[in-house]
């Protein structure tokens, strides 16, 4: 009898292992399909051009002036790796956060890649992607059981907007990819409007008293069929700059986002390492 008990237990627990293992190569195949289609998309596409800032609101200019600085070198893509800690809910319990996002200068395009520690033992594994046009947001228990995913059209105009809030983590997108327009607001906001594919969203970019993107907003934008917020991202915050690379960069970030079941997010993390490449080859490969 106990030996029975032993060996069902020693074979659910082998089930499981295997599953799991199964699983994660899946979604390790998912991000990296996704990772080679952006790094083609981009090694074709048209080298952006070098960086200006001309005719711009007076406090876009200002920072793009400071954050970009006088260099004229062409970025293709930027690889950001970071840690930090994420919790689901305005009250939830903070968990441990790592990973790494690739952004496309030139078209926009992202691949943003996490491993969320749940409990020892127990992780989530988080996989958003904007990349030609589609967009989606992947969120599974133990990289194999599906908790939170979206994806098609409804969530292209949030991911889109994800990118242009991103862009203080490498802002010479700003001022190469030609898709980015700028109203004046005051002299500490501007507008801006990003096209991408009959597709533009906009934001409100705040500066602070020392010239440099504080925040990137929008109102989170709900569904005209069900009147439930579209999953995404609606605000990122920025401080703690430093020089990386040939940019100044913001090490610290928050975000607010809506999840696919309407469920709120928030994450805190700090960028431990930025890597800009330029158009070809483009896009280094992700450890």
């Amino acid at each position: 009898m106990y030996e029975a008990l032993i060996f069902g237990i020693i074979a659910g627990m082998a089930i499981f292992l295997f599953a799991i293992t199964v699983g994660h190569n899946l979604f390790s195949i998912m991000v990296d399909e996704q990772i080679r289609y952006l790094r083609l998309i981009v090694s074709y596409a048209p080298v952006p051009d070098a960086p200006r800032a001309r005719n711009l609101p007076e406090p876009v200019a200002r920072y793009l002036s400071w954050a970009t600085g006088p260099e004229t070198k062409i970025h293709g893509c930027a690889h950001i790796r970071y840690t930090g800690r994420i919790r689901f809910g305005k009250t939830g319990r903070w968990m441990g956060l790592s990973g790494d996002a690739i952004y496309s200068l030139a078209v926009p395009g992202f691949i943003w890649h996490a491993t969320i520690v749940y409990a020892p033992g127990i992780w989530l594994e988080a996989f958003d992607y904007y990349v030609h046009h589609k967009a989606g947001m992947n969120l599974n228990l133990f990289s194999t059981i599906p908790l939170n995913n979206a994806s098609g059209k409804d969530i292209r105009s949030s991911s889109l907007f994800r990118y242009l809030a991103s862009a203080p983590l490498f802002p010479r997108a700003l001022v190469t990819t030609g898709r980015v327009m700028w109203e004046y607001l005051n002299d500490s906001a501007a507008k801006a409007i990003i096209h991408d594919a009959g597709l533009s969203v906009e934001a409100i970019v705040r500066f602070n008293g020392k010239g440099w993107i504080e925040s990137v907003t929008t109102e989170p934008s709900a569904d005209p069929g069900t009147r439930h917020n579209i999953p995404g991202v609606f605000a990122c915050r920025f401080s703690g700059y430093s020089p990386m690379g040939d940019c100044q960069i913001p090490t610290r970030v928050f975000s607010e986002q809506i999840l696919p079941d309407g469920e709120f997010l928030c994450m805190e993390y700090r960028v431990t390492e930025v890597e800009f490449a330029e158009p070809n080859p483009i896009c280094p490969e992700v450890s």
